[in-house]
């Protein structure tokens, strides 16, 4: 005990030296800039794996340009800042410690303008700068002092230590609304800093607000790691009276961005897995399994997940790529092995036409031991893997249930399914002064679609638009053969 106290007190003299880069003063810090920035490269490649980055490369070299450019001129111009679109249609925005910045996709269909995405990248920004992330991690590590304070110091001992040993807990670190009223003050001030138009920053967030809660799946919303500060619009409109400079033109670049964006994917790609029914469908990838009714299902990036409606089992599909002459049970061994899993005799067999290999399989957990049942398929130059797990006393209960999924892989015929294409952001211009509701039927939407497109464009039904404004809708892929008239 005298020996840890030594140690405590002497790690707290240390890091209680440590000076906050945006306000000068002292805090207490248990990592330095350097695990910091160790933090972000080992979390970034987590974020590729999971969530991938978006295809279009235009657009995502016109997000960093921007977001480096007002990175290098904040205090902490010489961390190895990232700015980055990630291919996640949920709204949302982050950024990881060491200068790792994120937009999803989803997020930029939801802005009206390059001052309103300066907007959110000054407040992701700032969350780095005014090192927030670090300040939890710290607190995080003190409140376990006797178990944690190690980790940290002690590079033998899990450097980051067990609250982030993976990336998706570094990702989503919820604010305090304390740091999300810095984060809008340094958001505003970087803006104004690089020419921009600080009041569309307060537009977005009236846009965010009025979402509220959309999250879905395997990554949160923005209102769930973003609490919403009190006023936040009238305080964001209060600081750009104060700093705004009045001789100075502040850009806004509605059309500009709205350009960039348009042929966005808007919401879910079913090009990469969509349910039809209790089917799970992959026009990509051309093959098709079913799932249990009733099961919660949802597709990511690394893999499809089903829970059962009592969340005592669960499925999981995976694919990987392999080498010409890869044999279903070498697969299997070579996964189970990798993955440390025991496993039981298993049986070659033929799936939906594709050599198979099909094995029950044990791990032991913490908490309980699980059994299940593992099918693996090659198809062409792929190896799926779909297993079936419970809890070992109702094994024998899901255990026909787990080889049905696997039984049902199949190839994907189905003409429709592999055709179908992603909706997509377009633009329509206003040919005359009416109401949103109008524009927006004009442009070929039905009433269902109303409510989406004026939040989409922050509007109300009811509110006038003017003639020659370019509003944002959604379509199906562009027709080559469509008059664009209205683009123009």
């Amino acid at each position: 005990m005298r020996r840890l106290l030594l140690l405590t007190g002497s790690i707290l003299s240390v890091v209680a030296c440590a000076t906050n880069p945006v306000t000068g003063q002292r805090e207490l810090v248990l990592v330095s800039e350097a695990q910091e920035i160790q933090m972000g490269t080992a979390a970034d490649k987590q974020v590729a794996e999971s969530m991938g980055y978006y295809a279009n490369t235009e657009l995502r070299s016109y997000v960093s340009e921007i977001g480096l450019r007002m990175a290098r001129e904040s205090e902490r111009p010489n961390l190895p800042w990232k700015i980055e679109v990630v291919d996640s249609p949920v709204v949302n925005a982050f950024a990881i410690p060491g200068g790792y910045v994120y937009l999803t996709r989803g997020i930029l269909a939801y802005m009206n303008s390059e001052a309103a995405m300066v907007g959110i990248l000054g407040h992701e920004i700032g969350h780095v700068t005014a090192r927030h992330s670090v300040q939890q991690i710290s607190r995080a590590q003190l409140a376990g002092i006797g178990l944690g304070v190690g980790a940290v110091f002690v590079p033998e001992v899990r450097p980051f230590g067990d609250l982030l040993q993976t990336g998706v807990g570094l990702m989503f670190l919820k604010f305090g609304r304390d740091d999300e009223r810095e984060s809008d003050s340094l958001g505003v001030r970087y803006s104004l800093d690089a020419g921009y138009d600080a009041r569309e920053m307060a537009e977005l967030f009236q846009v965010l607000d009025r979402m509220g809660e959309r999250a879905g799946g395997e990554v949160p919303g923005w209102l769930s790691t973003h609490p919403q500060p009190e006023d936040r619009e009238q305080r964001i409109l209060e600081m750009f009276e104060v700093a705004a400079p009045v001789d100075r033109d502040l850009r806004v670049g509605e059309e500009d961005f709205k350009r960039q964006i348009e042929g966005l994917v808007f919401g879910e790609n079913p090009r990469e897995g969509f349910m039809d029914g209790n089917r799970f469908k992959h026009p990509d990838l051309r093959f098709q399994v079913d799932f249990p009714t009733n099961w919660n299902v949802q597709n990511t990036r690394q893999a499809v997940y089903a829970g059962s409606p009592e969340r005592d089992a669960a499925i999981q599909l995976t694919g990987t790529r392999v080498d010409a002459g890869t044999t279903p049970e070498g697969h299997a061994a070579r996964f189970f092995r990798d993955n440390r899993l025991e496993y039981g005799t298993g049986e070659r067999m033929r799936v939906g036409g594709f050599a198979a290999y099909r094995a029950p399989f044990r791990v032991r957990t913490q908490q309980a031991v699980l059994l299940g049942e593992a099918g693996f398929v090659i198809d062409g130059g792929m190896a799926y893997e779909i297993l079936g797990y419970t809890y070992e006393q109702r094994y024998r209960q899901y255990r026909r249930t787990f080889l049905g999924v696997v039984d049902s892989y199949a190839r994907l015929t189905d003409r429709a399914a592999l055709d179908v294409q992603p909706r997509r952001i377009a633009l329509y211009r206003v040919p005359t002064e009416m109401s949103a509701r109008e524009v927006f039927l004009q442009s070929g939407a039905d009433e269902e679609s109303i409510e989406e497109l004026t939040l989409l464009n922050n509007l109300r039904p009811d509110e006038l638009v003017g003639a020659g404004e370019l509003l944002k809708i959604v379509e199906p892929p562009l027709d080559p053969s469509r008059d664009s008239d209205n683009a123009q």
